[in-house]
């Protein structure tokens, strides 16, 4: 799930050729999860069901807090095992390990069961579903996609697969502009480009508030743009 290319969910059978690929030349696959791991228990690899030889990850295994990882398979991380003598690739840093990040990741992760996930995606949906019945209501050109906690706004009615299909063109810059102040002036806060990332303490009425903040939002944007 790229996001600065849309938003749209990977094509499954590119991500399995990918992996026939690197495994018939003997090449790492590496999967960047850094946003797509808060989608699934098993992150956006469970999924699809295929499994990379190395993951990186992002704020979601911190609990929202900054930290970074990679991840992978043993015979590959072993290049930092400091076990058996010095590692074959030292790794460190100020801020590696920190406590209260470990401590938050730890306390989201132990949150974060199925049941937590199903919730996710289920408040997702409802979210997606109630911007596009309103883009539609208004007649606004555009659409909300996304998968799980994840959405993004689009002001387009033409389908987006690539960085090039999700560039704006002027006239859609300015009513995603129209539309961002008009949301933000409804109490509702979503990133400039219009990403929006959901989590478990929303409630029914928070679902509501969003959904109906947009509506208001794109009501002006019909008669602005």
């Amino acid at each position: 799930m790229p996001n600065r290319a849309g938003l749209v969910p990977a094509d499954k059978a590119y991500l399995e050729a990918l992996r026939q690929a690197t495994s018939k030349v003997g090449a790492l696959l590496i999967f960047d999860e850094v946003i797509s791991f808060r989608l699934g228990y098993h992150g956006a690899q469970g999924l699809w069901g295929i499994d990379p030889d190395l993951t990186t990850l992002g704020k979601i295994i911190g609990g929202g807090f900054p930290v970074g990882a990679i991840a992978g398979k043993k015979e590959i991380m072993a290049v930092f095992d400091p076990r058996h003598g010095k590692p074959a690739l030292p790794h460190g840093g100020t801020f590696s390990a920190n406590p209260v990040t470990m401590r938050t990741g730890l306390a989201a992760m132990e949150l974060l069961d199925r049941n937590a996930f199903a919730r996710l995606d289920a408040t997702g949906e409802a979210v997606r579903k109630g911007i596009n019945d309103a883009f539609r209501r208004h007649g606004v050109p555009g659409t909300a996609v996304g998968l799980g906690s994840l959405l993004k706004l689009h002001f387009s009615e033409r389908p987006v697969r690539d960085y090039r299909s999700a560039y704006m063109s002027e006239g859609e810059t300015k009513r995603q502009s129209v539309f961002n102040l008009e949301f933000l002036n409804r109490g509702i806060l979503a990133a400039s480009y219009g990403l929006m990332a959901l989590s478990l303490p929303m409630t029914d009425t928070d679902i509501e508030s969003i959904v109906r903040a947009a509506s208001d939002a794109l009501a002006q944007v019909a008669s602005k743009t």
